[in-house]
């Protein structure tokens, strides 16, 4: 019978140590842990999956197995790309924006709920919850359900809350490994407790900053704000620039890690493109800078396939 990596769900081999689920044959039979998730848990190595879960392949496989999904997404990576994943899980589901306690004070969980129903029409439950706190919020959205499927995007908290719930539950302190790099969880993972089955999912994998100790925000995020009067170039956490053309305010919502600088007459190789007032550019997996009225704007090209221009999350009439 074959046997798999409780942390990240892929099949426990000997083969081939360049594969998913390696472990040593002298420690196969007694294993609970990939040779991978057992160096991610106890000495922090990792590295990102060779053959990540397409997309698609994920939405198909929940959609004709599953019963109900938390889908989870954190403050900083709503927009249209997730969203439409989000839309396209065809089962009874609930919305989980995790990582709450990053969300600015100047921002209510109200103000974001509002939020998602009339830009992205978001009709099924809004929950939020964080590594701290909200446990009891969520377990009330899923109290009845005999099996529950856990989706989000990579190092969206998927497999910390679950070992949270788990725990909360009683569960045995095996856990599933956690990481802030992407693809941790390889494959479904099934974990039984009592008369509920929990399943982890691999996470969503979309271009993003790799994340690190940059992007990685743990705390509330508190927003810089600049009055841009003339042309301005903002170096952001020496990782990239970006120019802000026109009269507009710009705020940045970034981890307190990334040091923001304002160069004046600095030019910025890249593309240029027009983006509406009251306007989050998301720089995925990173943070995102709002614009408060018509811009050009110019980023790296590069630095493109991260960016996604939404409607402002705290701007507007959303209370």
């Amino acid at each position: 019978m074959s046997r798999i990596c409780f942390g990240c769900g892929a099949k426990l081999q000997s083969e081939d140590e360049k594969k998913e689920g390696f472990v040593p044959l002298a420690k196969l039979e007694e294993s609970k842990y990939c040779k991978r998730c057992f160096r991610l848990m106890h000495y922090g190595e990792t590295e990102k999956s060779r053959e990540p879960k397409s997309v698609s392949s994920i939405v198909n496989s929940v959609n004709k197995n599953a019963k109900f999904v938390v889908f989870m997404v954190d403050f900083i990576n709503i927009f249209d790309e997730v969203m439409d994943i989000f839309r396209r899980i065809k089962v009874p589901k609930v919305l989980v924006i995790s990582k709450s306690d990053i969300i600015p004070k100047n921002v209510s969980f109200s103000q974001i709920k509002n939020y998602l129903k009339v830009t992205y029409k978001v009709t099924s439950d809004i929950v939020f919850t964080s590594n701290k706190s909200n446990l009891n919020t969520l377990k009330k959205s899923l109290y009845g359900k005999d099996e529950i499927y856990f989706l989000g995007l990579t190092n969206a908290g998927k497999s910390t809350l679950l070992n949270a719930i788990i725990g909360k539950n009683g569960g045995k302190n095996t856990a599933l490994t956690t990481s802030f790099k992407e693809n941790t969880t390889q494959d479904f993972v099934r974990l039984k407790v009592g008369d509920v089955t929990f399943v982890d999912s691999p996470g969503f994998v979309i271009d993003n900053f790799e994340l690190d100790k940059y992007t990685n925000i743990s705390d509330e995020i508190k927003p810089i704000t600049y009055q841009n009067k003339v042309s301005c170039t903002y170096d952001v956490g020496k990782l990239f620039q970006i120019k802000i053309k026109n009269a507009t305010n710009a705020v940045f919502y970034f981890s307190k890690n990334v040091e923001i600088k304002r160069l004046y007459h600095k030019e910025t190789i890249g593309v240029t493109f027009k983006v509406k007032g009251n306007s989050d550019i998301v720089i995925c997996g990173l943070g995102f800078i709002k614009v408060t009225l018509d811009t050009e704007v110019t980023l790296p090209q590069d630095v493109m396939k991260y960016m996604n221009v939404r409607p402002s999350i705290t701007g507007g009439n959303y209370e």
